[in-house]
Parts: structure tokens; C-alpha cells; sequence
């Protein structure tokens, strides 16, 4: 019997911890998305060459480069939750360049969260959640 009631207490307090662990995640802020950023990866491969994006919080716009051209587009940042609006580009053709230029539209199409840790940023697809692309935040 004193096996069962420590087993019951030792859960509640078990349970307990993990509320307020959940609380303290819920209620912290998330950044704002500003800045430029080097992408590193798309769907978990390295890419080359690189492209760049850039967050104007003031407008709500994206643009970047993927190596050949130019895009942007309107985003909306709710905490971590983020939508990007369609995009226009520039239409030239570099040699070796295009399959980045895609694949980094299509991604940034599905994108639904993020996070920002130690100056890396992850984009998250908007139905599984799984991660999409990683960039880093340019020193400038």
C-alpha cells in the first residue's frame, strides 16, 4: 500500500513539473524575423550556391537570391507560426543554379513555423512540421 500512495505522489509531482515546463515554453517570446540569412540547407542536403534571405519586419516582406535570381514576397509572422504570400521572381536561367532556384520557392511555399536558436534559423513545413530549410543569421 505505501508502495502505491509514494508511486501516486511521486507521479503527481511528475506530472506537476511538466505543466509548468509547458507553461514557461508557451510564454516565451519569439523573436520577431528581421535580417539577412545565409541558407545552409533545404530539405536536409547542403545546398550550392548558397542563397540568401532577407526578413523586412517593417513590411512584412521576404526577398533573397538562390543564385540567380531574385525573388520576394509578403509574409505574416503570428509567434511562431509563419506564412509566406506568393512570390515573384526574375527570370534569367544561370547554368547549375536553377535547381536551387525551385526548390527553394516550393519550400518557402509550405512554409507554416519557425525557430530561431543561436542564430540559426529553421523554416517548418505547415502539416508535418518537419524542418525545410536552415539558414544562418548574417553578422551585418
Amino acid at each position: 500500500m505505501k508502495k502505491i500512495i509514494l508511486t501516486s505522489i511521486a507521479l503527481c509531482l511528475l506530472l506537476c513539473a511538466c505543466n509548468q515546463t509547458k507553461k514557461i515554453v508557451a510564454e516565451t517570446p519569439v523573436a520577431p524575423l528581421s535580417g539577412f540569412f545565409n541558407v545552409v540547407t533545404i530539405n536536409g542536403e547542403n545546398i550550392s550556391p548558397t542563397a540568401l534571405l532577407q526578413f523586412n519586419r517593417a513590411d512584412k516582406k521576404i526577398s533573397g537570391n538562390a543564385g540567380c535570381n531574385d525573388f520576394s514576397g509578403k509574409y505574416t509572422q503570428d509567434a511562431s507560426s509563419l506564412k509566406i504570400g506568393q512570390l515573384t521572381s526574375t527570370k534569367m536561367y544561370c547554368d547549375g543554379a536553377m535547381k536551387n532556384e525551385y526548390v527553394i520557392q516550393r519550400v518557402l511555399k509550405d512554409v507554416g513555423s519557425f525557430d530561431i536558436s543561436n542564430g540559426t534559423l529553421t523554416l517548418y513545413s505547415g502539416i508535418e512540421k518537419k524542418p525545410l530549410l536552415t539558414a544562418l543569421k548574417n553578422k551585418q
